[in-house]
């Protein structure tokens, strides 16, 4: 099952879309913990010389719950989560491989509910702004979905590689 004389299988360009956005998530994971160090530095600093930077704080907390999620996407495409062997290798490798791919449908089925609700908050969390910032909520809250979204890509690329034999 290749595609047209490219040698690459038919789920080999999900693959790549799920490497760049984890290659994309790992850069903005970088920039993002370099900007609350240098907020919070920041913050210690201006309150050492008498002053606040009020909304220091909150855009920290902001950015800490974007790491959170999107850190868990990195995990995931990384396999660095904590991995089990089940009672399925005592069976063989194909009811091994069928409950490898059931146990994936179901983390996709799980993420894309996230993604749903995340949607769903995000759309409820407009109306709604942030304390010191004054933005609306539903921008520190679109990570949820976007996380879950990205999440669901690497599930299905790891269900297209289980389903050609090359799974986990």
């Amino acid at each position: 099952m290749t595609e047209a004389g490219s040698g690459v299988k038919w789920g080999g360009w999900l693959e790549k879309i799920s490497w760049t956005a984890n290659a994309l998530v790992e850069r903005l994971l970088l920039v993002i913990g370099t900007a609350i160090c240098l907020i919070l530095f920041a913050q210690v600093f201006w309150r050492y010389a008498g002053s606040s930077l009020g909304w220091s704080e909150e855009v920290s907390r902001h950015l800490l719950v974007a790491i959170t999620f999107l850190g868990s996407t990195a995990a995931y495409r990384r396999a660095g989560f904590i991995g089990l062997r089940g009672i399925g290798q005592w069976f063989g490798p194909r009811v091994e491989k069928t409950i490898l791919f059931l146990l994936q449908l179901l983390t996709l089925a799980c993420f894309a509910l996230i993604c749903w609700f995340g949607v769903v908050y995000t759309g409820k969390a407009w109306g709604h702004t942030s304390a010191s910032l004054q933005i609306p909520m539903a921008l520190p809250f679109a990570v949820i979905p976007l996380a879950a979204l990205i999440l669901s890509l690497h599930v299905l690329a790891d269900m297209l590689k289980t389903l050609q034999g090359n799974g986990q």
